[in-house]
């Protein structure tokens, strides 16, 4: 299999919706509904910053993916011509969108211009959706939207972002998403307010997310059939960890999976400002500066690749090599992103739930 390396690019911070747990409120970013921002990278930046990724992933050997987010990347003018470049070179590309500005005539466009697949949010049922994203229209939109993609061939990921108000929706939001035609359906850990840290009413703590991932399995079984239940978040690695490939990786401190932030790609702001990933609000240089330059010398990026360091930080955790827990957290947290993730579970996890690692294309 061909390794990746992606961008996952803000291509602007306009926006239609006022999310609750959005974390460009917490970045004092201005949303609007009429403008794209007086220092949004320009087209001709964008174009470069795609040669870039792509004749980097040509040298190393790996595929490139460009995902293109926001704010609402729809509310984007020229996002058109950014996809009509990205068909040209062949290159993956994924939309994520909160899905209401998705009419069936975008979604024939997108399929057009190369959009095999996109994530749309979903955040609980009707009411609870609505609330969250601040808005009655959000959740009938985004359901429309999804329809609109699925009947034009574009596989849509359903995303829902996992808070203590939500989490008892998920198997609601299942069932809505296989109405809808979605492809995949999963949860999102939600990254707590750097001011409330674990203190954050909407914060799952470990056990919780023990319970959801357990309760999650039973319903990847009993919808197997209808939509692929994604087990890929980052901490699902302490219930499927045991096997030799990972054994290995354990013996040898191999990079396997697991958080990609230093390892596999960057999060590009609006403005070009480059984050290890969009929930880790710590700038590590411009994209100009240069992709591969970025990954290889920046020296935030070299301690998220550091077992060792991470290592004495995590009671010596036999499970770096293939997870690190969410460095997004650990970072809103404590304050130190080389912390451990006060959301793993790993005590809570008894032999039974060890099971083979479920993949689903």
């Amino acid at each position: 299999m061909v390794r990746k390396i992606f961008i996952q690019w803000d291509s602007t911070n306009d926006c239609n919706l006022r999310c609750s747990h959005c974390y460009h409120n917490r970045e004092g970013e201005e949303h609007s509904s009429h403008k794209q921002g007086l220092n949004a990278m320009s087209l001709e930046d964008v174009i470069l910053m795609i040669n870039d990724l792509n004749e980097t992933a040509k040298r190393w050997s790996m595929k490139p993916r460009f995902q293109i987010s926001g704010g609402e990347p729809l509310m984007r003018k020229d996002l058109y011509s950014i996809l009509e470049y990205t068909k040209n070179l062949k290159m993956e590309v994924r939309i994520l969108t909160n899905g209401t500005l998705i009419t069936e005539e975008k979604a024939r466009d997108f399929y057009e211009l190369g959009i095999r697949r996109l994530q749309i949010s979903l955040d609980g049922n009707k009411k609870r959706h609505n609330l969250i994203r601040g808005q009655p229209f959000a959740y009938d939109l985004a359901i429309q939207g999804i329809k609109n993609c699925a009947i034009n061939n574009i596989e849509v990921t359903v995303s829902m972002t996992a808070l203590k108000s939500n989490i008892q929706d998920f198997e609601d939001v299942i069932i809505n998403s296989i109405k809808a035609g979605a492809k995949y359906v999963g949860t999102k850990s939600y990254v707590p307010n750097p001011l409330l840290g674990v203190n954050d009413p909407e914060f799952l703590d470990c056990e919780d997310l023990y319970l959801l991932y357990k309760k999650t399995r039973d319903l990847e079984q009993k919808y197997s059939k209808k939509i692929n239940v994604l087990q890929t978040e980052v901490l699902w690695h302490l219930m499927q960890w045991d096997t030799k490939i990972k054994k290995e990786a354990r013996e040898k401190d191999l990079f396997l999976s697991g958080c990609g932030a230093g390892f596999s790609g960057l999060s590009v702001l609006s403005d070009g400002t480059v984050y290890p990933c969009r929930r880790l609000p710590l700038p590590i240089g411009n994209i100009k500066e240069g992709f591969a330059n970025l990954m290889l010398n920046n020296p935030i990026l070299k301690d998220l690749r550091d077992f060792e360091k991470m290592r004495a930080k995590m009671d010596n955790c036999q499970h770096i090599p293939y997870c690190r827990g969410c460095r997004a957290i650990a970072y809103a947290t404590t304050g130190d992103y080389m912390a451990k993730d006060p959301m793993c579970y790993k005590e809570l996890v008894t032999p039974k739930d060890i099971q083979p690692r479920v993949i689903r294309r």
